[in-house]
């Protein structure tokens, strides 16, 4: 990991997601893009307008946003991180995606934002709909989140596909931390088995003979309960998804199970896709 983008609004959500984008830049020794999207502001009605005036506004705007990116670039450099300050013209996840693809960003870490209402259940927040699109891996830090800290993470597997590879990842993100790493396969009503646990199991266990961890499974009346369950009981503070790319149809009919535990979560939810 070396590139690490945090997307910030200003709010005191941004300013937790960006504690933790400082926690794993120093462990990773990787660079933060803090990065603040915005649209033009409009010139008020009945004003007239030349292509100067308008230039103006829009650069007076660029400059005070661009004063208030300065403290957070502050923030970042005492940790000791190096900090590049990105402003992008854009909608929020177009002009995340934009800063991705620019400037090789490695994981996208943002604050996650509303959990209420018909809409935000339905589509997600900005978060949630960047994760589900995101080929790289991405962490959403709830508001209600209490200190900054990750030295228990619980990595959700489903034991049907071949995990390894993402688990290697977690397993040396836990080594920069400090972490350890516990694994959990919910089994829950209705939810496909068609793989052997035991076979993925000892896959695993081969595979990472030299870590250090647990794996067990646990029941409960749905996947997202289980993992958030599993998470409160054992003081886990980091829950890390594999999860599936969906069509956007799909997700409208039966929501990812990442999304739901992204939503309702109160501890970080970082999620790989497979």
């Amino acid at each position: 990991m070396n590139n690490i983008l945090i997307a910030t609004d200003f709010s005191d959500n941004s300013h937790k997601a960006l504690q933790y984008a400082i926690l794993i830049a120093k462990a990773t020794q990787s660079a933060i893009y803090l990065v603040h999207t915005y649209l033009p502001r409009y010139i008020e009605p009945g004003i007239y307008a030349d292509a100067d005036t308008m230039q103006k506004a829009l650069d007076d705007q660029r400059d005070s946003l661009y004063s208030k990116m300065v403290p957070l670039a502050s923030i970042v450099e005492d940790a000791g991180v190096k900090c590049h300050v990105v402003l992008e013209m854009n909608d929020v996840i177009s002009g995340v995606f934009d800063t991705v693809e620019k400037y090789n960003i490695d994981l996208i870490v943002m604050g996650r934002t509303g959990s209420g209402g018909f809409l935000s259940k339905l589509i997600g927040s900005n978060a949630a709909h960047i994760t589900a699109k995101a080929h790289i891996p991405v962490l959403t830090v709830p508001n209600q989140v209490e200190g900054v800290t990750i030295n228990k993470i619980l990595y959700a597997t489903q034991l049907e596909f071949d995990e390894n590879h993402i688990l290697a990842q977690v397993f040396e993100l836990s080594h920069q931390l400090g972490a350890n790493v516990a694994l959990t396969k919910v089994n829950a009503p209705f939810e496909p088995d068609i793989q052997s646990d035991k076979q993925f199991i000892e896959h695993i266990k081969t595979a990472f003979v030299k870590e250090a961890f647990s794996i067990d499974t646990t029941i409960s009346n749905s996947v997202t309960e289980g993992i958030l369950t599993t998470a409160a009981e054992r003081g886990i503070n980091l829950i890390v998804l594999a999860a599936h790319h969906r069509n956007f149809l799909t997700q409208l009919i039966d929501p990812s199970k990442s999304k739901q535990v992204i939503i309702r979560s109160d501890i970080p939810v970082l999620t790989y896709q497979l």
